[in-house]
This record gives C-alpha cells, sequence and structure tokens, in this order.
C-alpha cells in the first residue's frame, strides 16, 4: 500500500507506528478503494473556490454543488456574515480561555437565544457536536447505569459509548431501532439509571427512527431519550426546532443535541438542559471542560440566525427548500431509483456495490455534479449510497440538470432500482 522508500524516510518509531496504522482493517479498505479508483475515490478533495450559487470548483473542474450541508443557505448570508465581523472586531478572533474558566458574554447571549428559539428552560454550547457527544454521554451515563445505543447512530455517539463503558457504564446496541425491541432490553433492568442514545435524522440517508415510541418505552422505564439532531436542527418542527421537537411535542425529559453549523451555518453545538442539569454538566463534561470554546464572532452570528429562525423569513426558505427537496425526490422516483430519505435535505440513492458507487459519483462530477460517494464504513459493507443535499439556495434548473445526468448515469450503468 505505502512506497517502500516512505517508510525508510521515517523515523525508526514512525515507521513502526505508520507500518501498523497501515494494516488496520479500515484503513486497508480505504488505501484498496484510493488505490483501485485513484480518479474517483473523490474522498480528500480540495475545493478551490465555492461561491453563493452553489458552485464548487475542484481541480480544474466548476461544478454545482450537492455537497454542502448548509441546507438554509445561510452561509452566504450577509447578514451572518456582517455578525461574524462585527464580532471579531467586538472580541477579537477568541476568547483566550476554556469555559471552565471564563465565558465571554455572547456565550451567555447565545445560550439564552437558543433556549427562547427551542422554548427550553436551557442549552449548554459545545464546540462541535462531535466533542458534544464525546463529552456529555460520558457524564450522563455514568458507572452501573445502562447506555442504549441505536446501532445507527452517528460515529461520535459510539465513541462516547466507549469512554462511557470504560467508565462503567453498562452498555448495549440497540438493533433493530424500534419500540419493541427497546421495551425487550429495558425489561427487568435493574441500572440505577437509563439513557438511550440516538440520531433524530440519520446523516447517510436522510431518513429517521420513530423518536415518538422510542420516548414512550424510555420514559415508562424511567429512562431518558438522547437525541444527536445535528442534521434536523433548524430543519424540522416549529421555527426549525429539530426532529425530536416535531416528533415528540416537546423536549421536556429529552437531551437534544443540536448543531451550530449545517443549517445555522455558524460553529458549535448545543444541549437542552434544565438550569440545574447546566451546571452539573459543566462539571461532569469532560470536552466542555477540557475542549477549547466557540470563537465569540461565531456567537453573535448564532443569534442572528436565532432571529431568522424566529421570522416570517424562515418559513419562506423552508418552503423553497421543501420545493426543491420534493423536486428531487419526484425525479429519482420516476427513474425507479432506490431513495432513502424523502424529506430531509439528505436525500440518497441506494448502490450498494463500493465500485459502482465509486464509479457513478465521478461520473456525475465529470458531467457537472458533485454528491458524496458514501461506504464503508461510514455505511454498511455493500451499502454505498450517493449522497445528495439539497440547499434552499439551489436552483430548480440544477435540481432538473442533476435528475436529467442521473437519467443518462442510469443508461451507462446498471444502477439498482426500486421494486
Amino acid at each position: 500500500m505505502f512506497n517502500s522508500q516512505t517508510f525508510t524516510e521515517l523515523p525508526c518509531g514512525l515507521n513502526s507506528l505508520t507500518q501498523r496504522l497501515s494494516d488496520d482493517g479500515v484503513v486497508q479498505f480505504y488505501l484498496s478503494m484510493r488505490d483501485q479508483f485513484p480518479d474517483g475515490h473523490m474522498k480528500d478533495l480540495v475545493a478551490q473556490d465555492l461561491d453563493g450559487a452553489r458552485h464548487i470548483r475542484i481541480g480544474d473542474r466548476n461544478v454545482v454543488n450537492f455537497g454542502s450541508d448548509s441546507f438554509l443557505g445561510l452561509d452566504q448570508d450577509a447578514r451572518v456574515q456582517a455578525a461574524i465581523t462585527a464580532g471579531a472586531k467586538k472580541w477579537g478572533t477568541h476568547n483566550g480561555s476554556s469555559r471552565a474558566f471564563y465565558s465571554v458574554q455572547a456565550n451567555l447571549d447565545a445560550e439564552s437565544r437558543l433556549a427562547d428559539w427551542l422554548n427550553v428552560e436551557d442549552v449548554l454550547i459545545f464546540p462541535s457536536v462531535t466533542l458534544a457527544n464525546i463529552g456529555l454521554i460520558p457524564a450522563v451515563a455514568g458507572a452501573h447505569d445502562l447506555l442504549i445505543v441505536d446501532r445507527q447512530a452517528h460515529n461520535s455517539i459510539h465513541e462516547g459509548a466507549k469512554i462511557a463503558k470504560a467508565d462503567g457504564a453498562v452498555v448495549r446496541k440497540l438493533f433493530p431501532c424500534t419500540a419493541e425491541r427497546l421495551s425487550e432490553m429495558l425489561a427487568g433492568q435493574a441500572h440505577s439509571a437509563s439513557v438511550v442514545a440516538m440520531d433524530g435524522v440519520y446523516s447517510m440517508s436522510g431518513s429517521s427512527p420513530p423518536l415518538a415510541d422510542l420516548d414512550q418505552v424510555a420514559r415508562a422505564s424511567g429512562g431518558v431519550l438522547y437525541v444527536d439532531d445535528a442534521h434536523g436542527t433548524g430543519i424540522f418542527g416549529p421555527r426549525g426546532n429539530g426532529m425530536a421537537a416535531r416528533e415528540l411535542g416537546t423536549l421536556d425529559n429529552v437531551l437534544m443535541v443540536g448543531s451550530l453549523s449545517k443549517a445555522f451555518s455558524c460553529m458549535g453545538a448545543f444541549v437542552t438542559c434544565t438550569t440545574e442539569l447546566k451546571l452539573l454538566l459543566k462539571m461532569k463534561s469532560s470536552t466542555y471542560i477540557f475542549g477549547g470554546p466557540v470563537p465569540p464572532p461565531y456567537l453573535e452570528a448564532v443569534c442572528v440566525v436565532c432571529d431568522i429562525l424566529m421570522s416570517t423569513e424562515y418559513d419562506q426558505i423552508m418552503r423553497r427548500l421543501n420545493r426543491l427537496i420534493r423536486r428531487l425526490v419526484a425525479g429519482l422516483e420516476r427513474l425507479n431509483l432506490v431513495v432513502l430519505g424523502r424529506e430531509s435535505p439528505i436525500v440518497a440513492v441506494l448502490i450498494r456495490d463500493e465500485e459502482l458507487t465509486l464509479r457513478a459519483g465521478k461520473w456525475l462530477f465529470d458531467h457537472g455534479f458533485y454528491v458524496q460517494s458514501v461506504l464503508f464504513p461510514a455505511v454498511g459493507i455493500n451499502q454505498g449510497v450517493l449522497r445528495i443535499q439539497v440547499n434552499a439556495n439551489h436552483t430548480p434548473e440544477a435540481v432538473d440538470g442533476l435528475l436529467n445526468v442521473l437519467a443518462d448515469l442510469s443508461k451507462q450503468i446498471n444502477l439498482p432500482h426500486a421494486a
């Protein structure tokens, strides 16, 4: 896999470490795909330019970008950009301290504004969803507690669960993610507490677990639902409060983690909580204590985004986005392709075979459209997908263009079809 000359140029310790890492099974799979399809692997790319019309320039190609998770298009909003500029002038680029020592007022303002938007008592901001999950899950599922994790949940939830298990929690995998299976797993359990962790919207497919049914089962056993709603934040529910809020009707007795990137187009994450619990999480979450803070300019921008989400303008943005999603899904169904996720901005076309998935993604790129070719371990073996992400500032013409190219692709490559 690696050039032997590369090894000899490395110091002895790094040589050994590099060899050991290169022998890892997942690394071997990644490298084999890269080596077999050097032009079609489409990973670890560099974008030389992005514009407000959702074009991306990679190498010598300028293509339509269906790989951005800035779903509402607010990364290009002049008000959001101005808030970041003004915040940098007011606070500088960084507040220079862990929040365990001090937080700038912008942190408190952003948390207050988020709580108002979500209609919850309080929230706590983290540097990212990944750091939130890795820090929060071991904090809320301690020694001798039961932690049940949806097998399809995001990698960062599973990483947090590994830490919780090392600290003494009893960890179980939930599959299939159904209320019936969860009820079986909780029956007769005698743990001091139980936490059930899952995604609100699955990041690779755009589909969702049955949150309302799962919450009912968890509550009946005295447990708490922990929902990573990173891909539902700003998209689903009243004023974009998230999939958990939409499905459950309330965020009471739920730990909902939301993203401040993606639809917010800012930086960071938050967890909903009571004010009393917030204080405890500050003391218990390692990534809050030892992780860096969100830079203050982005906190100023978060407040601006909250204002947009609580305005009638948000309804207009969502009507535009939902029209585009419906247009895409209807077109994919006319092509009789296997579609995963039909109401999220994440729409996945199931290809299955890894080689075919890479070939399909490269073919689309060569014909003017960038989508993400997703393989193991982000999805299961032979469960490859073309991951299309629709943004509110895409045009109907861009969606139609992608559908036309997909129609041509299906004539060139034998893609799986819906039953």
